[in-house]
């Protein structure tokens, strides 16, 4: 093993023992760019091990989660999609935080929703047993990774803390839709999914211009992951939807009331409405809810404009504020 992927080297950055100068140098080498899949591993076991003690939850789990790293505005299209997919009686644990490079991270919406950030994990089964859906803030599950965000912020470029966000999910979720901003990033997630022995199937996915989700204009790039096999494939819409690109308005208030609209079925008509509709689709396939993805679509266009997924946000907000 080499120095950079060293239990000790990784513990001392983790912990901020390291100089700034030491801690930069070791950032460095772990650039998107830059890094080994066995650094990859290699920070994803020593980050994990530093996870809090999780409740016990009976049945296997879905994740839908990005990386995020576009830098472009964004409406918060994962997040979405978790209660569409919980709708349909998918069991879904959604890992997130608040935003880093875009304007509105999942935390950043769910905070205005009303959901609390660090709702109390002991009392996580008993809601996921009542309305399908949880939502895990990573900085409740991971707060000893506090001694490392001061350095990461001074080095100032993305590194692969950026992207194993997803995968550092501390339930280990069966089923992954999983977006990821960086083509090299993407192949190593996937890797590193084919051989986690949890994992009975994943979609890990980067969308036109690197978007860290499926997207409804232009080619998406999708690999494909069961145990210990990964077939890539691209993924280009049919017939593109006549809609606009996001703007720069995609703040978590405006955000908020997109969210309204596209649950309530006023919204079937934006970029926003069919990325949700979209990634929900696919959602469903790798669920095993939908043979194909258009069978997924039409299933999440039908749970959005019936008001299903209006009466799961309600039910789940209702069962979160108590």
């Amino acid at each position: 093993m080499t120095n950079e992927t060293h239990p000790d080297s990784l513990d001392a950055l983790l912990s901020g023992r390291l100089t700034d100068a030491e801690a930069d140098a070791w950032l460095s080498r772990l650039t998107p760019e830059q890094a080994t899949f066995e650094q990859f591993t290699a920070l994803i076991a020593a980050v994990r091990a530093l996870a809090l003690p999780m409740p016990d939850i009976a049945d296997d789990i879905l994740d839908c989660c990005g990386t995020g790293g576009s830098g472009r505005p964004h409406f918060n299209v994962s997040t979405t999609v978790a209660f569409v997919l919980a709708a349909r009686g998918v069991r879904v644990v959604k890992f997130g935080n608040r935003a880093a490079t875009s304007a509105s991270g999942s935390f950043d919406l769910l905070e205005r929703l009303g959901v609390p950030v660090e709702y109390p994990l002991a009392r996580l089964p008993v809601l996921l047993d009542v309305t399908n859906l949880a939502f895990l803030y990573a900085p409740q599950c991971y707060p000893a990774l506090k001694s490392v965000a001061a350095a990461r912020r001074r080095f100032g470029r993305p590194t692969l803390f950026n992207y194993i966000g997803p995968l550092l999910h501390p339930l280990r979720p069966a089923w992954r839709l999983m977006g990821v901003s960086h083509g090299r990033m993407q192949a190593f997630a996937a890797q590193w999914l084919a051989n986690d022995s949890q994992t009975r199937r994943a979609l890990v996915v980067r969308g036109d211009r690197d978007s860290d989700e499926l997207t409804p204009v232009g080619t998406s790039s999708i690999y494909d992951v069961r145990p210990r096999q990964i077939a890539k494939f691209p993924w280009t819409a049919t017939k593109p939807p006549d809609t606009s690109p996001p703007t720069a308005t995609d703040t978590p208030e405006a955000n908020l009331d997109r969210f309204w609209q596209i649950v309530s079925g006023q919204d079937t008509t934006s970029a926003a409405y069919h990325s949700v509709r979209l990634n929900a689709g696919f959602g469903l396939v790798v669920s095993g809810h939908a043979a194909t993805p258009e069978e997924g679509m039409a299933q999440a266009s039908e749970l959005l404009a019936t008001g299903q997924v209006k009466r799961q946000v309600e039910q789940f907000l209702a069962r979160v504020r108590t």
